[in-house]
């Protein structure tokens, strides 16, 4: 069989297929990537978290510069000396008096553990004297400290830039852990915005639909203009709530999507039962907590909070350093040794220092430390109450959240009662299809709301989780 097409349908045909082509190929130019991607990629491109990772690498940097600080130092010298020794000349004269150039290259390299040594190497040539051969030069010099053991002070630097690091990062994991949670309950809320869209299409369509037919029956003469008026209006709310509905969705998903510093190209697929969330309630289901039991929870707090941790290593560290300098007071022993060549002397000693009077600096520094120390004990006392505060906030809302999901599951199961009972009535034609259309919009809404009331049961298990460094 020959199927006989005219020019102006073949090129509407082609027009078609581009359309249809060039639809396809935009949607695959936008990348589409998974939440568990999505999120994966905010944990390193994030606004929210690049503050923090680059206070860690500030942090890793210092350390790499104390390091390297510890390694070899090396230092050219150079030196251009004249005298009039015995003339009675006042300015030198190269010429008449003994003048000499000295360069050198002196290296030096500390060790954990208060050694350093300090070889030097050097060149001596006098000027006025043209046969004079250079003069080499050699010399070492070597010291360590005794007692008592103190660290020097690139050791005290690194100890407290160590602590430093260990906070930044304790901060950085608290921080991604929050933002996961919150990019988590973000997408939860795409899901219901979007759900919400839809419900909100289905009665633009059906005030378009009622509309029209009032506007058909107007032309019959089975409508005033009153009855008209009525259905455009609620055409144009439906308009309205219709393109706030996608207003809300379209910035959430904009501002989301910012939070993650996710590319423009890229697009998260939107799934209701996402794996990544599937597997996340798989985990939760296996972590056996005690929910009603506060104490052991606060307990946990106590044990686990990266702000807690942070205080106690203030305080290990203001121990440690007053340590060291109560070390400091004490009598100080070094030895050490010396090279030199060419005279090929060498040399040995035991030193000792001893400061038995200060004036009264060692009893400051004491009441000093004191009021450090019980600064840093009221303040840890201070957060660890707040911190219990958040926790029966958190556990609260826990509650707040299980009753809200008992009451919209109860709504729910009366909007199915009363819906089937609808479906009864608009069989025996006892109700519009109008009516029963809307019945089914609230049952849709209802639906909506158990989905809302079980995403917070799950995300404020989650934070309480989190708080208590579980998770």
């Amino acid at each position: 069989m020959i199927i006989k097409i005219k020019s102006k349908e073949l090129i509407c045909f082609f027009l078609l297929c581009f359309l249809v082509f060039s639809h396809w190929s935009k949607i695959r130019a936008a990348e589409e990537i998974t939440l568990e991607d999505a999120i994966a990629w905010g944990l390193n491109h994030s606004p929210s978290l690049l503050d923090f990772k680059d206070n860690v690498e500030k942090v890793e940097r210092q350390l790499v510069k104390i390091k390297a600080g510890l390694n070899w130092q090396a230092d050219l010298t150079g030196n251009l000396a004249a005298s009039n020794q015995g003339s009675s000349s006042i300015a030198p004269n190269l010429n008449q008096e003994k003048a000499h150039l000295e360069v050198g290259l002196q290296g030096s390299k500390a060790f954990f553990g208060g050694l350093s040594i300090g070889p030097k190497l050097s060149l001596k040539k006098e000027i006025t004297e043209a046969e004079d051969n250079p003069e080499l030069g050699f010399s070492f010099n070597v010291t360590q400290k005794l007692y008592p053991w103190t660290p020097s002070s690139e050791e005290k630097e690194y100890y407290v830039t160590l602590n430093t690091l260990k906070k930044a990062e304790d901060n950085l994991k608290w921080q991604a852990e929050t933002k996961k949670l919150d990019w988590l309950e973000g997408y939860l809320n795409l899901l219901r915005l979007r759900e919400k869209v839809k419900v909100a299409e289905e009665q633009y369509f059906l005030a378009q639909n009622d509309f029209d037919l009032i506007s058909q029956r107007q032309q019959i003469g089975e409508a005033g203009r009153q009855q008209v008026l009525a259905e455009q209006v609620r055409l144009k709310q439906a308009e309205y709530n219709l393109k706030q509905a996608e207003n809300n969705f379209n910035e959430e998903e904009k501002l989301w999507s910012w939070e993650l510093g996710l590319p423009i190209a890229s697009k998260v697929k939107l799934v209701e039962e996402n794996i990544y969330f599937q597997q996340i309630k798989a985990e939760l289901a296996t972590l056996t907590v005690a929910w009603s039991d506060s104490v052991q929870l606060m307990s946990m707090v106590d044990k686990n909070h990266y702000q807690l941790a942070a205080k106690r290593l203030d305080r290990k560290q203001l121990r440690e350093e007053w340590g060291w300098k109560k070390d400091e007071k004490k009598p100080a022993v070094t030895t050490g040794g010396t090279y030199n060549y060419p005279g090929k002397e060498w040399k040995l000693n035991l030193n000792l220092a001893y400061n038995f009077w200060d004036g009264g600096v060692r009893k400051l520094e004491n009441e000093d430390y004191q009021a450090q120390l019980n600064s840093l004990e009221r303040e840890y006392q201070n957060l660890t109450e707040n911190l219990h505060n958040q926790l029966r906030k958190l556990l609260n809302q826990v509650d707040l959240a299980k009753l809200q999901l008992e009451e919209k599951n109860l709504y729910c199961q009366k909007i199915t009662l009363e819906k089937e009972i609808y479906q009864q009535q608009l069989a025996a034609g006892l109700i519009t299809k109008k009516e029963w259309v809307e019945k089914s919009v609230e049952y849709r809404n209802a639906e909506i709301s158990i989905k809302e009331a079980e995403d917070k049961v799950f995300l404020s298990k989650l934070r309480v989780l989190h708080f208590i460094g579980m998770i």
